[in-house]
């Protein structure tokens, strides 16, 4: 298998990657000092380190590995409030992002050019005040006619398309490859059989494309009135004719004359639109074949992202003192460029996770009766239009207890927890969660699986981890094979319809055919010896229907946040699977709730691609894996489900808090809707007055405190109970929050169940 550093495409990648990255990390830096929020900052700098550490190592570039991993430890100690933003620590955070880009390959600086940047690093990390800044020295003037490189400086990234039509095939491995949009439109021929385009014409190209089959289709359908007014028209003349001969009276010569050419033309224009049918018919025939090879451009084999990941292994199992022997398969499976680089960072991340934490040392595995080599296997797969990675070892699987303790550590479960299996391994996703006792360069960061999930999700896919103690583990990625062209199914839900992409659908439901019980007065289907929450996309869309409609068929869709997670959507019916060339609503409409793109039909009405994720983490909140925290509370928090149970509303930006809060609440018997700032609660509390509000104070938009201050201005909430929940412990917050008018002010860091439901059914009264 090539390495990085022998293909020039892939070194071209790898640069493009590590740019971007910088580029981050410098716009971050820029506006970290004057940051409202330096930790949400600090945070996304963070992880742009954390990326560029992890392309180094696959590089085996060394010094830019160590300058990496020692501004993630000065970063982590400005994360976690061990010093405050200062400007010596950005501009050597900034020294170290220039040093960093002119290390990489053709670079002018060498690994011991960066040995006093990687000792200032050091020293602010050890709390060194002020912290100067190296100087590295100015990069040496081109000359005039250099030589070519030692190591080839990756040219701009391109797609190589074969001259002669072709989609290229293994034996010529440029062929076919797509890295990135050139800022030019050079096209350079690089040999007797391809061409290099800039990747932005390809793309471009693939919106023309797409914008001509929706003409084709609109052309088509109006073909089809066509063809039904002409022969109306002729029919109306024949009887008008045959009416004429029928009633014994003789026509006026010009009258007999004019009814006999209109019947001629009606015959003539019929034939005319029929073959202007057949003539649509065979350019939406040829328009499929443009957009298959206009497609066929933009694809690439998984081998691009495969060459990195021997390095990996390698570099890993040294550095652990593993014996591992990196296995694969599918590599000629192709993706949509986009698709493979949205998500080869989650590969690698995977990878080095199966080498350093699933498989064991020689010795181990001699003792458990397995041979001293492990194996890491990344596999791809062609699967019903999506495309499958798999990345598993034969290692010592998850050690659920100690993921257990861990989360037990972290709050994410009660103490006395026993959640185990597929909800307890969701955890590992959880931002921040790691069950290693020291952190080194490759882990215990806590940075990793919560990227994988985020990287996978945003591209429209899933990813599930099944693990089997002492047998091994496996990371399995299910991937839409393009992003331009999506297979959905059309489902109709009153008036309107709308697009469900067919990777994110397990199947679907007739609801006439289908069992609904009701559990915890709440409406769910078992399939599969699963229960199901049954949702109404209807109802979550604020969609009305009209009196005695109700939906005939529902569609089981994988629920934002891990492994087996699934909600059922019912709707009003399907109306079958089509291509849907998407497109994303442009910055003039910005980002729209639940609303992940939108597409023109044939008649010309607007089907918007939902976003069934955003819905369900809205509409259910918690996944399983939260859902059965709710279980180990203890019955005294539990509340018998009433005909009109209180409304809750809790307001608060973080996910993790938000659902917990959730889960305790619906525990005790009340019914909940959450919100995800001020501004969002304020809305629904316009739409539906809740009889409580539990709100954080610090959030976007609107905070906790102007929430509570436009609670009671506004006539008809005055009176509804706010409780405050946040971490600030201050006299000066804790005044403000009274000053605003909060009925209750509860600290994060002493946070009580028991004192959560208590307080709220005090304030309630119920």
């Amino acid at each position: 298998m090539t390495a990085w550093g022998d293909d020039p495409e892939l070194l071209a990648t790898f640069r493009a990657e590590v740019e971007e990255r910088l580029a981050s990390l410098q716009a971050g830096l820029l506006a970290l000092e004057t940051a409202t929020a330096p930790r949400k900052v600090v945070a996304g700098l963070f992880r742009d380190a954390h990326t560029v550490k992890g392309s180094a190592r696959m590089l085996g570039l060394q010094g830019v590995l160590r300058v990496s991993h020692s501004m993630e430890d000065l970063l982590g100690a400005l994360r976690d409030g061990r010093f405050a933003v200062r400007s010596d620590l950005v501009d050597l955070l900034l020294a170290s992002c220039d040093a960093i880009d002119r290390a990489l390959p053709g670079g002018p600086l060498d690994e011991a050019a960066l040995e006093p940047l990687i000792a200032a690093l050091a020293q602010a990390v050890d709390g060194a005040c002020p912290v100067a800044v190296p100087a590295l020295g100015a990069p040496p003037p081109p000359a005039a006619a250099p030589d070519a490189p030692a190591v080839p400086a990756p040219a701009a990234p391109r797609v190589v398309v074969p001259a002669q039509g072709g989609r290229g095939g293994s034996g010529t491995p440029a062929a076919g490859l797509l890295d990135a949009a050139e800022p030019s439109g050079h096209v350079v021929r690089a040999g007797t059989d391809s061409v290099r385009v800039a990747a932005g014409k390809v793309y471009e190209l693939l919106d023309v494309v797409g914008e001509a089959d929706l003409g084709a289709r609109r052309i088509e359908q109006i073909t089809g009135s066509l063809l039904a007014l002409a022969l109306e028209q002729n029919r109306w003349a024949q009887t008008l004719r045959s009416a004429g001969l029928h009633s014994g009276t003789t026509l006026p010569a010009d009258v007999a004359l004019a009814l006999h050419r209109m019947t001629g033309a009606g015959e003539e224009m019929s034939t005319a639109v029929r073959g202007l049918r057949e003539l649509v018919e065979g350019h939406r025939a040829g328009m499929a074949l443009v957009r298959d090879g206009t497609m066929g451009l933009a694809m690439v084999p998984v081998r691009r992202a495969f060459a990195a990941l021997p390095r990996i292994v390698r570099d890993v199992a040294t550095a652990t003192g593993k014996t591992v022997r990196l296995d694969s398969a599918g590599e000629d499976v192709e993706l949509d460029k986009k698709v493979l680089d949205g998500v080869a960072g989650a590969l690698k991340h995977l990878v080095v996770n199966a080498v350093d934490h699933g498989c064991e040392d020689p010795g181990t595995r001699a003792t458990a009766g397995k041979p001293g080599e492990a194996v890491v296997r990344v596999t791809a797969r062609s699967v019903a239009g999506t495309v499958v990675l798999e990345v598993s070892d034969d290692g010592a699987g998850v050690d659920e207890d100690r993921v257990r303790a861990r989360a037990i550590e972290l709050g994410l479960l009660p103490a006395d927890a026993t959640l185990s299996g597929t909800h307890l391994l969701e955890l590992l996703f959880t931002p921040a969660f790691s069950t290693a006792a020291e952190v080194t360069q490759t882990s215990g960061r806590g940075v990793g699986l919560d990227v994988v999930r985020d990287a996978v999700e945003e591209l429209g896919g899933s990813v599930e981890v099944r693990s089997e103690r002492g047998v091994g583990t496996s990371f399995v990625l299910t991937l839409p094979v393009t992003l331009g062209v999506l297979r959905c199914l059309l489902a109709r839900v009153g008036d309107e319809r709308y697009a469900i992409p067919v990777p994110g659908v397990v199947e679907s439901l007739s609801l006439r055919d289908t069992e609904v019980h009701v559990l915890a007065g709440a409406p769910v289907v078992i399939r599969h010896g699963v229960c199901i929450p049954l949702l109404d996309l209807g109802a979550a869309l604020g969609l009305r229907r009209s009196p005695g409609d109700a939906p005939r068929a529902a569609l089981v869709v994988r629920h934002v946040g891990g492994a087996g997670s699934q909600v059922a959507w019912a709707v009003d019916r399907l109306e079958g699977e089509r291509e849907l060339v998407v497109k994303d609503l442009d910055a003039f409409l910005g980002r729209i709730p639940a609303i992940a793109g939108a597409t023109i039909d044939s008649d010309g009405s607007v089907v918007c691609l939902l976003d069934l994720r955003e819905l369900a983490e809205r509409a259910v909140g918690p996944s399983p894996g939260m859902a059965a925290v709710a279980a180990h509370y203890p019955d005294s928090l539990r509340r018998p489900v009433a005909a009109r149970r209180a409304r809750v509303l809790v307001v608060e930006d973080s996910v993790g808090v938000r659902e917990l809060e959730r889960v305790i609440l619906e525990g005790a018997g009340y019914q909940v809707e959450t919100a995800v700032d001020g501004l969002d609660g304020a809305s629904r509390l316009r739409d539906d007055p809740a009889d409580l509000v539990l709100s954080d104070v610090e959030m976007p938009g609107m905070d906790g405190f102007a929430l509570t201050r436009t609670i009671r201005r506004t006539p008809g909430w005055e009176n509804v109970p706010v409780i405050i929940m946040t971490s600030r412990g201050e006299d000066h917050a804790r005044q403000a929050g009274l000053d605003a008018g909060c009925s209750a002010y509860l600290l994060k860091n002493e946070f009580d169940q028991d004192q959560l439901v208590e307080t709220v059914r005090r304030l309630v009264g119920r």
